[in-house]
């Protein structure tokens, strides 16, 4: 599913701009930061996507811990972010930043590789748009990242314009949810991108 990132870009913008003006020590956020903190919520709207398979059944899991995906020369690693609907978009990006850098450094804990509800894994800087990532398990579903590109369209009164857009794929265990309830879920995630300042609640 693509999302217009439009309304991110700008937000983006402006919390550089803000930081640059006040010489703020504030991590600027990513877009893939974003897309996180998008994914969290979403989560909480849909909580059949927050499960586990378990041997008693399927498990609606009460807490939020987005894992995500860091890419070594050894292989990829998957560090949590704990509590991660508690986290407003500055906090949620020093703390991807302080674990991606664990984990490159080789110095994450297991309790920061434990516990993860859910996964998002990016391939945009490789200028991949759509792929299909793999489940980690014991999670139910993952979120794949594309590049941030460019896409022209057209109005309907023949307006040529340009637009923002990341395609985001959605691999899920088709045990536990189907897949009207996949596309709920990813189109949330779509309308909670389009909406910045929802992703600071």
């Amino acid at each position: 599913m693509d999302a217009d990132l439009d309304a991110i870009v700008e937000d983006r913008e402006s919390r550089k701009s803000s930081s640059n003006a006040n010489n703020s020590s504030n991590s600027l956020p990513g877009f893939t930061d974003y897309v996180i903190a998008a994914a969290a919520r979403a989560l909480k709207l849909h909580p059949i996507v927050n499960s586990q398979v378990t041997a008693e059944g399927i498990a609606l899991l009460p807490e939020i811990h987005v894992s995500m995906a860091v890419a070594l020369p050894e292989g990829l690693i998957v560090p949590v972010i704990k509590n991660t609907t508690s986290l407003d978009l500055a906090s949620l990006a020093s703390e991807t930043k302080r674990l991606s850098g664990a984990a490159r450094e080789g110095k994450l804990g297991l309790a920061e590789l434990e516990g993860g509800t859910f996964s998002v894994s990016t391939l945009g800087m490789f200028g991949v748009d759509g792929f299909t990532p793999v489940i980690n398990p014991p999670n139910t579903a993952i979120l794949g990242v594309g590049r941030l590109r460019d896409d022209v369209v057209v109005s309907k009164k023949g307006k040529v314009s340009t637009v923002k857009r990341m395609t985001l794929s959605l691999t899920w265990d088709h045990r536990v949810f189907d897949g009207a309830p996949a596309a709920e879920f990813c189109k949330s995630i779509v309308d909670l991108l389009a909406d910045p300042s929802a992703l600071n609640k």
